[in-house]
Order: structure tokens, then C-alpha cells, then sequence
């Protein structure tokens, strides 16, 4: 059996060939897509028993501190009363609990998520990881939208660990989908960006496709191939079509946005091989993720003391309240998370002329929020699509906090990201040396009516057709993997 499966950085899918066409399988809750989030819980540190040597030792000692300060107090001429054997025993042993008690509390906090993975701790996915996190966010370690981290700068032990998350997650995607099929699948066409999420331009991507190449064969798979995304949207389109098309796809991703202008439809439908298809391709590493950090810092930030001051008028660093947001950026994230960070902000919370602001950042340093802040912008920015504004509940930082945010203040936020995704577009269409017949549309933030506005304005004359946000990429893969492996 073969699939076609979109490792997305929001969500994931698969499809397999059924009844002459790509058909997606459920993967939780009756949904064919299961967001890219992973939760494992921090591995029970079991308390060490007393050792009774150990016990006698320190019993002794106690007994001779008590013989030291008897006789000093009968030199002195006071009274002093001495503790029996039992008693200095109690005291000892209680004492020796609060140590064993306090080095398990260490050791519990103290873990990594690799020592979380590796102890055979309970491991969760998609929607159940994301409430997880929410309700225990001290008691485990979340990853979300591990795909946006692959392409980095990392170190070798970071690929380790982002191939074991990449496999941890594929196997649970093999597995709901075998389940729900009740037949194996052995091969499979993985999406894969144009440029994946860095700085590293094809070193990073190289790096990105071998962890998921390696962790898709970790996962159980025999063959793997791989496709770029937008070409897959674009073979989905095609299998809607009756003539020949010069089609521009623009998929708008979580961590990536990619495009590209490729023939399509009857006289090209059967080729073995598309790359000749393929007019002109582009990719930069901005998607959904960058639109709910530059929404959070701009909208919710203000709410922690960005934009406010200290007692001496100078501003607070704004790199505390981007690095608070940056979802998409491991090192910032980590950096927020610091114990210098910590103590960097209550320094500033001594000066600070809105200390009620600070404390909030505070409070989000303390709690690790900076995930569920950035999922509360996320959920806004899903909102606005069908309200042009909402109120936003911030609840989980600060009893009845929350911020009303407008549609308007969206596409100021991401301005930037929109001119980026026109950017690209036409840089597909210089490379190709022609207009598009037609503009099709995918990715989750392709639903947005701020992005929409934006292509129609910069293609006013072009059809613009809005595919299934979450499918088109799953069902093209599929399709090209019937085509390999049927």
C-alpha cells in the first residue's frame, strides 16, 4: 500500500488512492487533519529510600553535637534537656526526607525533553498535545510545528532529537492510518518546501529533507520520495481541469510559503516526470507561524509593557517581548525561557513605570507561555477570518484580561508577509516569462480574507481559485504516489 503524506508545520494528512482518486484518511476526532503538536509528559522521579548507614552516621553526629552543647551548657550553668536516641533519630530521618524529596524535585525539573522521550515516558499528539500543554505546561515538554525547525542552524545532538519528534510523530500517522484502513502502508510521497524554515539556504533544506527522510524510514516506511509542496497543489487542481492550464500556486504554509507556475491538465496529466512541467518556482521561510508572532507582538505584547517605559523614561528592550512570541525561532524561545531572562525582567520590573504589564511578562517567563500565547493568536487570527473583529480572552495570564483586536490591526501587523507572498508570486512569474491562466490558492492562511484582498489586488484580472486549505497538498501527493507506486 502507498500514501501521500504532508508533514505540515500546522497540520498533518495523508490520503491513499481508493476509487480512482486521492482519498485522506481521519487521524483524530473524525478529522482528516492532526495539528503538528507533541506533548510528552516529564518522566516520575522516584524517590530514593533512606539509607539506614547512612542514618546511623549522621544519628551519631547528632548525638555528639547534643554531648558538645550539654557540656558547654553545665560550664555555663544552664539547664538543657537531651533528646533521647529515638528522638534524634526522627529528627534525622525527617530531615534526610526533605533532602530526598528536594534532589527528586530537582531532578524532575530539571529534565530535558530528551530525557522525557527516552525514559518511555507517555507521549500524546495533535489536538490532545496542544490541551496537554494548556493544562500541565510545567509537567511536560510541547513541540510544536516541528517542521519550521528543521532547516536551522543545528547542532548534532538537535537533529537527534528533531528526528526522534519527526518519527515519534510519523509512526502515530502510520499507525491511526493503518488503523483506520486496516491495511499496511509501505511507501509513501512526503511534501516538502521549496526553501524550508532557516537561514542555511540549501544546507539547511538538505539537513531538513534527511531528518524526515530518516525518520520516515525509522517509522516503518520502505520507499520514501518526496515533492515540493506547491507543485502537489498544483497536480490536486489538475485532476479538476479539462484543458491546459498555466497555473501560479500559491500555498501558504505555517513555517513556509512557496509558489510555482507549472503546466497542467490533459496534455501533461500523464507524464512520468513534472520538473519539465515546472515554469518558474520561488520560496521564502515566512508562513502562518510569522503572522500570529508579528500579530501577538503587536496586539497582545502592549499587554505585557511592550511600548511602556521605565521610572526614568527609557523604553524596555523590545527583544523581550519578541522573544516572549517567537514561536518559529528555537534559540529566541529558548533564550525567553533562560533564568537570565528571568532575572533580566524583574531587574526592569524594579524601574518599571507600568509594573502591573511587567508582571505579566514575568508571570509568562515563569509559566512557559509563550506557546499558549502564541496559539491565542493563532485562534485570533482564524477568528478574523469570518469577523472583521474580535475579543480576545487572555484569561489563563490574569483574571478577566483580554484585548479586542480588529481586523484593520491584522493586516497592519503583517504587512510585511503580504508583501512577501506578492513578492513571490511574481518572482514565479518572471521565472516562467508569462502571465498565469489562472491563481490557486492553498495552505490554512490562504482562508484569511486579509491575504486574499492582497492577491486579487496584485492580479486583478486573473482568476483566483481558493483550493482546500488543508487537503490540496495530502491529495496531490497521493496522486503522484499512485503514479510511482501503483
Amino acid at each position: 500500500m502507498y500514501a501521500g503524506i504532508d508533514f505540515g508545520t500546522s497540520n498533518c494528512s495523508i490520503g491513499v488512492w481508493k476509487n480512482n482518486a486521492p482519498s485522506l484518511i481521519p487521524l483524530e476526532r473524525n478529522s482528516f487533519q492532526l495539528p503538528s503538536a507533541f506533548y510528552t509528559v516529564k518522566d516520575n522521579v522516584e524517590l530514593e529510600r533512606i539509607d539506614t548507614d547512612q542514618l546511623a552516621i549522621r544519628v551519631g553526629e547528632a548525638k555528639r553535637r547534643q554531648s558538645l552543647a550539654h557540656s558547654e551548657a553545665e560550664r555555663q550553668g544552664r539547664k538543657f534537656k537531651a533528646l533521647s536516641l529515638s528522638e534524634l533519630e526522627n529528627i534525622e530521618r525527617g530531615q534526610m526526607r526533605r533532602e530526598i524529596a528536594e534532589r527528586a524535585k530537582a531532578a524532575y525539573e530539571g529534565q530535558t525533553i530528551k530525557d522525557a522521550l527516552y525514559s518511555d515516558s507517555e507521549v500524546v499528539f495533535g489536538t490532545e498535545a496542544i490541551e496537554r500543554h494548556i493544562a500541565e505546561p510545567l509537567d511536560g515538554y510541547y513541540a510544536k510545528s516541528p517542521k519550521s525547525f528543521l532547516g536551522a542552524d543545528l547542532r548534532p545532538m538537535q537533529i537527534q532529537l528533531f528526528t526522534e519528534i519527526c518519527t515519534r510523530m510519523l509512526v502515530h500517522i502510520r499507525e491511526k492510518s493503518i488503523a483506520n484502513r486496516a491495511t499496511d502502508i509501505d511507501n509513501i510521497v512526503l511534501g516538502r518546501p521549496v526553501n524550508f524554515h532557516g537561514t542555511r539556504g540549501e544546507v539547511g533544506n538538505t539537513q531538513a529533507v534527511n531528518i524526515l527522510h530518516s525518520a520516515a524510514i525509522s517509522a516503518g516506511f520502505k520507499e520514501v520520495d518526496f515533492m515540493m509542496e506547491p507543485v502537489a497543489a498544483a497536480l490536486d487542481f489538475e485532476r479538476q481541469i479539462t484543458q491546459d492550464t498555466k497555473v501560479l500556486v500559491l500555498d501558504v504554509g505555517g513555517g513556509t510559503t512557496d509558489c510555482s507556475m507549472i503546466n497542467i491538465g490533459p496534455s501533461f496529466r500523464d507524464q512520468e516526470d513534472r520538473n519539465g512541467s515546472i515554469l518558474g518556482y520561488s520560496g521564502d521561510r515566512k508562513g502562518g507561524l510569522d503572522l500570529d508572532v508579528k500579530l501577538a507582538f503587536h496586539t497582545l505584547m502592549p499587554l505585557f509593557g511592550k511600548e511602556s517605559t521605565l521610572t526614568n523614561g527609557k523604553p524596555i528592550p523590545n527583544h523581550l517581548f519578541w522573544d516572549a512570541v517567537a514561536i518559529n525561532d528555537i534559540s529566541l524561545l529558548t533564550g525567553f525561557a533562560s533564568m537570565q531572562t528571568g532575572k533580566d525582567i524583574e531587574d526592569y520590573l524594579q524601574h518599571a513605570a507600568e509594573p502591573d504589564k511587567l508582571d505579566r511578562l514575568l508571570y509568562l517567563h515563569e509559566q512557559k507561555l509563550s506557546r499558549r500565547i502564541g496559539r491565542s493568536a493563532e485562534q485570533a487570527k482564524i477568528q478574523l477570518s469570518d469577523q472583521s473583529s474580535i475579543a480576545l480572552p487572555l484569561d489563563y495570564v490574569e483574571k478577566d484580561l483580554g484585548v479586542t483586536i480588529t481586523r484593520e490591526q491584522f493586516k497592519h501587523a503583517i504587512t510585511r508577509e503580504l508583501d512577501t507572498f506578492v513578492k513571490l508570486m511574481k518572482e514565479a512569474e518572471a521565472q516562467a516569462g508569462t502571465a498565469p491562466d489562472a491563481i490557486y490558492v492553498t495552505g490554512g492562511t490562504a482562508k484569511s480574507p486579509t491575504v486574499d484582498a492582497a492577491i486579487r489586488e496584485a492580479y486583478p484580472n486573473t482568476e483566483v481559485i481558493i483550493g482546500d486549505a488543508f487537503g490540496s497538498v495530502a491529495s496531490g501527493l497521493t496522486t503522484w504516489a499512485h503514479k510511482l507506486y501503483a
